[in-house]
Order: structure tokens, then sequence, then C-alpha cells
């Protein structure tokens, strides 16, 4: 009885206990700035039911720049002196990344042995590329590396490999370790499971690590979508871009799908997320099923 009358009293932390940073308040005037420079730098459009979710994230960004104010904060990112310093941690901590293994599992299901033939001899090299444009922190990219090497029996018919990019730094050293927890490989299927997750050596831990084989065939770089230019080298076969265009308004989401086709092989394939749509009849895509889309001659 005493140890629950004692559990049954609280006393709030004096106002000297609570870190100064954490209580700082995001107005109007530096919210409306904030929005503005997310948009210019991330081509994400935030609306006013974001202020919380806003001031809360960049409360640290605060601390780490040892600033008092967001109006100081928001001064800092506009200054051509400093604001290069502070970008990067910035657009680290207002994007939002939200993966996982096999999401969708309709649009791997699509990749199946027949599929994938058609794409490798749609090529013409014997060499499948693939990449994931907003890969987060790499469940998107492992999945499709699964499915890829599988297919491929071991790359003795055709060969294979991933671009990754992302405008996150923070999510791309994620998914460059490849390492995760147990209950995140939950979803990839048994026999995927028993030959690409690596269990690790301590018994005591819950984290597991994508196999080297697949570690290898990926390839890692920061790309930012709201640059006019993607410098991507080949021309891909297939290009996943799944959940990403929901935040961009109709203006930013056409002109970055005629970006991604410029980098897509004609009889390759667009993967949009079910949230996203592209209307513009003037982009050279057929809907083939399920936001999945096949890129057209010019």
């Amino acid at each position: 009885m005493q140890g629950a009358a004692r559990s049954s009293t609280y006393a709030d932390p004096a106002p000297e206990a609570i870190p100064q940073w954490t209580r700082v308040e995001l107005g109007d005037k530096a919210f409306e700035a904030l929005v503005r420079l997310v948009h210019e730098h991330c081509g994400i459009t935030l609306s006013s039911v974001k202020k919380t979710m806003l001031e809360t994230r960049l409360r640290r960004r605060l601390h780490a720049n040892g600033l008092d104010s967001f109006d100081d904060y928001v001064a800092l990112l506009r200054s051509p002196t400093e604001r290069g310093r502070e970008l990067q941690g910035f657009v680290d901590t207002v994007v939002t990344n939200e993966t996982s293994f096999f999401r969708e599992r309709t649009h791997f299901d699509y990749l199946d042995a027949a599929e994938l033939d058609r794409l490798v001899a749609n090529a013409g090299t014997r060499q499948l590329r693939a990449w994931s444009a907003a890969c987060s922190s790499g469940q998107e990219v492992y999945t499709l590396a699964m499915v890829l090497d599988a297919a491929s029996e071991g790359a003795t018919r055709w060969d294979w490999n991933i671009l990754a990019t992302d405008i996150s730094v923070k999510v791309l050293t994620a998914a460059r370790e490849a390492i995760y927890r147990a209950e995140d490989v939950a979803s990839v299927p048994q026999a995927l499971r028993d030959r690409y997750v690596l269990r690790s050596k301590d018994p005591n831990s819950e984290a597991v690590r994508m196999a080297p084989e697949l570690r290898q065939r990926v390839q890692f770089g920061q790309l930012n979508l709201m640059h006019n230019e993607y410098h991507v080298k080949s021309k891909m076969d297939v290009i996943f871009l799944r959940n990403v265009l929901i935040y961009f308004e109709p203006k930013t989401q056409e002109a970055v799908v005629a970006k991604l086709c410029r980098h897509l092989r004609p009889g390759g394939l667009l993967f949009l997320g079910h949230s996203d749509t592209t209307r513009s009849g003037s982009l050279p895509l057929r809907l083939v099923r399920g936001n999945i889309y096949q890129r057209l001659e010019d």
C-alpha cells in the first residue's frame, strides 16, 4: 500500500529544470519563412497543420546551433556565409522518411521472372539497371535487390545493379550500413530471409544485416529531386519513386516525373506509390496497372 501511495504522487518539474531549447515556440512569421525554405530546398509543401511537427523537429537544430529563437534560425538559413554548414541538418530534420521491406508488395510481385526477362531483353545488354530515387533508409532498395538477385540465379543469366539516392545524408548513411531490427524483416518471405538476412553473432542482439552480395551491387548517392538535372549516367530499366510526389504541388510533380523519364529506357518501368498521381498527358508514359507506368518512345 505504501508503494501504491508513492506511485500515485507526482510533481511537475520546476520550469528551470526543463531545458530552455525545448520550450522555444515557433511564431507565425518564422513558420511561414521556414515553410518557404522547405519548399525551396525540398519541394515539399507544408500546410499550417504541420506547424507543431516543424516546431518539434527543429528545436534540436536550434539547440545544436546555440540559438535562442526560430527567428535566429531563419536568419542562419538565409545567411549566405552561414547557411552552408546548417542546410543539410535542416533538410535531414524536416524530410519524412517512412519505408519498410516489401511495402506495396504488388509492385515487387509484378517484377516476376517473365517481366524481368522482358526488361533485360529490352535493354539488350544482359544488365538490368534499377534506381530507387528516394531510397530513405534502404528497405525498398534491399527488397528490390533480393527480388533481382533471386531472379537472376546468381547472375548466371543476367547481371544487375541498383542506384539508390536520397536528399537526406542521414538516411543514406543508415542505408549503406544495411543494419535493421529483426522485426523490420518480418515481412520478408522466409526463403529470401534465410538467404539474404544475416543474424548477429551476438545471441542477445536483435540486429540483422543484409548480405554482402546485395550490398556490393548497390551504389548510394545524394540527389535532390528539385535540381534541374539529375546527373545519372546510365539509362535505367526500373525506377522507383513511391509516396514522394504527394508532398509536391502538381507543377513540381510533373517536372520531377519528366526528369525521371529522361533516365528511363523506353519500355522500362516507373513505379509510383499508391498515394502518388501523374495526370499530365504530355509525359511519355502509359499506365500498366496500380501506379506502374511503362516508358514510351519519344
